[in-house]
């Protein structure tokens, strides 16, 4: 009785860990290769920051079959790209095209960057120790001729 319940108990947790493999087979080993090239670039819109190659969501797995028929229609990538843009936005691009709607997404890390070193160079500037220097040239006419007299 007590290797039933163990077995049962093993056959009930072994079969979540079973997933769903997707096989999507081209004629073509290129269209194979753009497939994936495709799937990496663009994002789950369901997903944070994870490409369609590494989410299995539902969604995922739509526009995945969406980019696979679209390849096999013969699309050029160019196409399926501006498709997927039109209908999820530039969202879904992992990298989103240079316009001016998003220049600062581009540059703004780097303008920040300059910003910072520049006021920590002014604040350097401004609080380093400057040796003390006399106050005219009496005094330092003073020094000389103590320094003179001291040989």
């Amino acid at each position: 009785m007590r290797n039933i319940i163990s077995l049962l108990l093993t056959l009930m947790i072994s079969s979540t860990t079973y997933a769903a493999i997707d096989i999507y087979e081209f004629s073509d080993p290129q269209l194979s290769s753009r497939f994936q090239k495709l799937i990496h670039e663009l994002r789950c819109p369901k997903c944070q920051n994870q490409n369609l190659a590494g989410s299995n969501s539902v969604l995922s797995v739509d526009l995945k079959d969406i980019v696979y028929e679209k390849l096999n229609a013969g699309e050029t990538d160019q196409q399926i790209l501006d498709f997927m843009k039109q209908r999820y936005g530039e969202f879904i691009l992992f990298k989103p095209e240079m316009k001016q709607d998003n220049l600062l997404l581009w540059f703004g890390p780097l303008a920040f960057l300059l910003g910072f070193m520049f006021l920590f160079y002014r604040w350097y500037i401004n609080n380093r120790q400057v040796p003390e220097v006399a106050a005219d040239e009496n005094d330092l006419n003073a020094a000389d001729k103590s320094k003179e007299s001291d040989i």
